[in-house]
């Protein structure tokens, strides 16, 4: 889902590392089509690549996503406002089996590292 992105308090950075650009597509085809992101804009199209980074616009709830398998653990790190970074923690928490490594929070912007494996 390719859409106007907001530029706000409800925008979350997602960075995916430690995995192949196959397992940062599942991620990021997930989230791509419950939230409006860049990633369409983005795709790396098979080169490879350490990191790979997407912006998603959280500002509307979304439904029980589904539950994709990645052939990898992938290492995630979202950053954005708390609001915002809350309510993409809890689709993946719903998507996959998430493993909590780093939380640092502050008044404007949280920052939580997270490892994802398949359920």
């Amino acid at each position: 889902m390719t859409a106007e992105m907001s530029e706000g308090e409800m925008e979350v950075s997602v960075q995916l590392s430690d995995c192949a650009c196959e397992g940062a597509e599942v991620v990021f085809r997930l989230l791509g089509g419950l939230f409006p992101s860049d990633w369409a804009e983005l795709q790396p199209e098979g080169r490879k690549a350490n990191v790979w980074l997407s912006r998603f616009d959280v500002s509307r709830d979304v439904g029980q996503p589904d539950t994709p398998a990645l052939g990898t653990p992938v290492t995630a790190e979202l950053q954005g406002s708390p609001q915002a970074v809350e309510r993409l923690h809890r689709v993946l928490l719903a998507a996959f089996g998430v493993v909590e490594v780093l939380e640092v929070a502050g008044d404007q912007e949280k920052e939580l590292r997270l490892r994802l494996e398949t359920r």
